[in-house]
């Protein structure tokens, strides 16, 4: 179990101007992916979050809204994940790249979320929309934009492709976790560079 994180004094009651402790932030998202892994993602309420992480359940509904709000930011945090240009050759930028997703959607914490979120996005349109502006929507931006870099073309359209991608490394992660995540990352990989057209001379 971890260590309880101190409440903030009088937390019930909503204050103006002074800033919440960052410490009583981090200790309510730890106490949630542990619990996910724990007991799953219908048994991690917003009261044992709270009793894990050592404070009140209004101070977890100051921060979030509801559960599901609290989970979908513990395992989708705004960091980005963008493909990098580093050799010239598109399968081995992409390898890595294709790794770095399928391991982490294949992380305990993660992979215990997404069912549950799955079904949340369905009962709630507005969120899913907001999950997909915060980091499907720009993570395939910078797919695209690699794509420019590199000088190589889809032969379908680049929303396409990453969609393919994306979806394949999603699929394997539920299905088998971390399991073999290098040589079926490196096959992603191949596929998407399959669907690439030669760069053109003096690109």
């Amino acid at each position: 179990m971890s260590q309880a994180a101190p409440d903030e004094p009088g937390d019930e009651a909503p204050r103006v101007g002074r800033p919440r402790d960052p410490r009583v932030d981090d200790a309510i998202r730890k106490a949630t992916l542990e619990l996910l892994v724990e007991d799953g993602y219908q048994a991690t309420t917003i009261q044992a979050i709270a009793r894990r992480a050592g404070v009140s359940a209004p101070s977890v509904y100051r921060r979030w809204s509801s559960k599901a709000e609290l989970i979908e930011e513990a395992v989708f945090p705004s960091g980005l994940l963008a493909p990098e240009a580093r050799s010239g050759d598109v399968i081995t930028d992409l390898q890595p790249y294709c790794l770095q997703i399928l391991t982490y959607l294949a992380d305990p914490p993660i992979r215990a979320a997404i069912p549950g979120l799955l079904v949340e996005y369905q009962n709630h349109r507005e969120m899913w929309q907001h999950s997909m502006q915060r980091s499907f929507f720009p993570m395939r931006k910078s797919f695209e934009a690699y794509l420019e870099m590199s000088g190589r073309q889809s032969v379908v359209s680049s929303d396409a492709l990453f969609d393919v991608m994306v979806g394949a490394l999603f699929t394997r992660a539920l299905n088998e976790g971390a399991e073999g995540a290098e040589e079926f990352a490196r096959a992603v990989a191949q596929v998407v560079t399959a669907a690439l057209q030669p760069a053109k001379k003096g690109a």
